[in-house]
């Protein structure tokens, strides 16, 4: 049987980034158990994960020969898709993607079960915004040679999930409100960092930028599978 949803309440990291006052540390354990029960740490773990994946990369050749793209592909490294998801490519990327999944697990984690039951379905949901993400950038970089690398279609994946549970333990509608203002703000975002990519990538000299594709592929996954993941109850709660 299901247990009775309660109310998501935001997280200290949740308010410090949405501008309401934060109270505590957002690394300890004790304030996420505060602000969550026995999950609000949850989101700690997917990051020590990443983190680890981040230190082993640089032990097995960098994060290059991990990444997708079609060329990879095409010389039978098949693997890349899913190690794309765990490879960065520098201390900026991996600090910015282990925020965002300490942010975004708890809230997506509560709705899918919590600690005991919830893993399953928010692993789920990861592989598979991540690897739609994957997709979505092969399908538009079909030739392409410049390898992508990181968690961040996987973790707009949890983002485009967390915009369809609304603060009072429900579901949201597409055309509800909220879900607009999280659309709004997911396309904002992603345009200010191509364009600060984009123009660190030109006066480097370099080759490469923002792997906008995966975003928007893992995204649209969290906004339509979210939900079908999440207890009974909460669904119902939209119906």
């Amino acid at each position: 049987m299901d247990e009775p949803l309660e109310p998501f309440r935001p997280s200290a990291l949740t308010r410090a980034t949405d501008g309401r006052e934060a109270r505590g540390s957002i690394f300890s354990p004790a304030d996420w158990e505060d602000e969550y029960g026995p999950d609000g740490a949850t989101g700690i773990w997917p990051a020590v994960v990443l983190g680890l994946a981040f230190v082993g990369q640089w032990f097995v050749g960098g994060p290059e020969p991990w990444g997708l793209s079609a060329e990879a592909l095409a010389e039978g490294r098949w693997y890349t898709p899913l190690t794309s998801i765990l490879v960065h490519g520098g201390l900026a990327h991996i600090w910015m993607n282990v925020g965002g999944v300490m942010a975004l697990t708890p809230p997506v984690l509560s709705r899918f079960g919590g600690y005991r039951r919830g893993w399953g379905r928010w692993l789920l949901l990861f592989v598979v915004s991540g690897l739609a993400g994957a997709a979505l950038f092969l399908a538009v970089n079909p030739t392409g040679v410049v390898p992508m690398v990181g968690a961040s279609g996987a973790i707009c994946g949890l983002w485009g999930a967390a915009a369809r549970f609304d603060p009072e333990g429900g579901v949201a509608f597409l055309t509800s409100r909220r879900v607009r203002d999280q659309v709004v703000g997911f396309l904002k975002m992603n345009a200010i960092l191509f364009f600060i990519l984009f123009v660190l990538v030109r006066l480097s000299g370099g080759v490469g930028g923002l792997a906008w594709e995966a975003h928007l592929g893992g995204f649209l996954v969290g906004l339509l599978v979210g939900p079908r993941l999440a207890r009974r109850h909460a669904r119902e709660a939209a119906a």
